[in-house]
């Protein structure tokens, strides 16, 4: 690798290091936390301001516990966060916990009463990765004993045979969770890639942190449907959508579309389940590529940076005036996980256009998606005006989960290209 490109990436990484030490994670830490009730405030502006009275959502709760504990064992060990993540680990446990039937009450009122006793698969999945990662970080063993508890718990109620996973396991006919953001009917028998992905994630910590056979044998099957059934031959992009025997499924158009940013989160979390089941790269590395070439091939803007929402199985997006506008958007954690994939491929494969395309990926997020001002990244950025579509930070979904975790993977991975880099060059 040239001097120039070195240092370029070199400057990459310290600022992705700056940005999680002295922003994204501050934001959260200081302003999102609820010192009345406990747990984290669903919804805060760019200011970190409360803004309506809001049930506090399990998704919320065990993604900050995740990126709290990522960021403790980052170096960010003299801030409090492994405290902050205990604190949100009683909060979840007390206030989430359904005792009487097992796994977690959906949403709870801001004090903690439950609301919603929806089970839904998707949400346990990343309760799997929030347990996991303060696990390891804590090295409590009642929280890797409550995580594999949760795990038993899915492959009772929510596995489907060799069928991968039902979206729901409580027995209620409830809608296709965020079937409105993937255009979909709210036919509840519908599977999706997105909840898989999820699975495979959450596991994939799971296993990384307990080393247990049945977690890996777990991790082995749901790794080996999603390269079989959930990705489209033809163009190698995310299939959205399925019946219960995987046959793909349109939207609610009738069209069949795919989430770039999905692809691209897919394609590191495969890389990271082979490696902790010893799959030989030749044997999965071909389709994992193609998720991420795809995704910059239709998706992504080569020459401001910036990856698209979703759009066509094949085609430039912008150029699929049948889907609506609302595809060309940049969110902010499409952007966080192309980091993540781009770095991978980088390690992995060693490609030009890769080191190419994570500079112009950082530039437009350094220019676009910070919030230099305030703190933490904007939830998304028209690519047309870029300027934010809103400036609110928190919502049921968006935390520090994402952009902390593409934060650390990328100065970590970065580092380790850049020393081998310099290794080979002084050989």
């Amino acid at each position: 690798m040239d001097h120039s490109r070195s240092a370029a990436l070199e400057q990459c990484r310290r600022e992705a290091r700056a940005n999680l030490a002295d922003s994204v994670m501050p934001f959260w830490a200081e302003h999102a936390w609820d010192a009345d009730h406990g747990g984290f405030l669903t919804r805060v502006d760019r200011l970190g301001r409360r803004l309506e009275t809001a049930p506090k959502y399990l998704m919320m709760q065990v993604r900050m516990l995740a990126a709290l504990s990522w960021a403790h064992d980052f170096g960010l060990n003299d801030r409090g966060y492994l405290d902050l993540a205990a604190a949100t680990f009683e909060f979840i446990e007390t206030c989430f916990r359904d005792q009487e039937n097992g796994g977690y009450y959906f949403t709870v009122t801001r004090d903690g009463k439950p609301l919603s006793r929806r089970k839904n698969t998707d949400v346990h999945a990343y309760a799997l990765t929030g347990l996991s990662a303060y696990a390891d970080s804590s090295g409590r063993p009642d929280v890797l004993e409550t995580a594999g508890g949760l795990f038993e718990l899915l492959q009772i109620e929510a596995a489907d045979g060799e069928m991968g996973y039902r979206e729901d396991f409580d027995g209620q006919d409830w809608p296709v969770l965020n079937a409105e953001q993937m255009h979909l009917s709210e036919n509840g028998a519908i599977k999706t890639i997105d909840m898989h992905t999820n699975v495979l994630e959450g596991i994939a910590y799971l296993s990384e942190v307990s080393g247990d056979d049945r977690h890996l044998a777990a991790l082995r099957k749901v790794f080996n449907l999603i390269l079989s059934k959930g990705l489209d031959p033809n163009h190698g992009g995310t299939v959205t959508a399925f019946d219960s025997q995987w046959n793909a499924v349109p939207d609610s158009q009738g069209r069949f579309t795919t989430s770039y940013g999905l692809n691209v989160e897919l394609a590191w979390l495969l890389i990271k389940a082979g490696q902790l089941l010893h799959v030989s790269w030749n044997h999965y590395g071909g389709p994992v590529q193609r998720l991420v070439d795809h995704a910059l091939e239709y998706g992504f803007d080569p020459n401001n940076g910036g990856l698209a929402s979703y759009g066509p199985m094949a085609g430039r997006v912008e150029h699929a005036s049948n889907l609506a506008d609302d595809r060309m958007v940049r969110s902010w954690w499409t952007q966080a996980e192309l980091l993540n994939a781009l770095v991978d491929m980088i390690e992995l494969t060693s490609e030009d256009r890769y080191v190419e395309a994570v500079l112009t990926e950082w530039n437009w997020i350094r220019a676009f998606q910070i919030d230099h001002d305030h703190g933490d990244w904007y939830s998304e950025v028209d690519p047309a005006s870029f300027r934010p579509v809103t400036t609110d930070k928190g919502g049921e979904w968006k935390t520090a989960f994402h952009v902390a975790r593409a934060l650390i993977r990328s100065s970590e991975g970065l580092e380790r290209i850049l020393g081998a880099s310099e290794r080979g060059s002084s050989a």
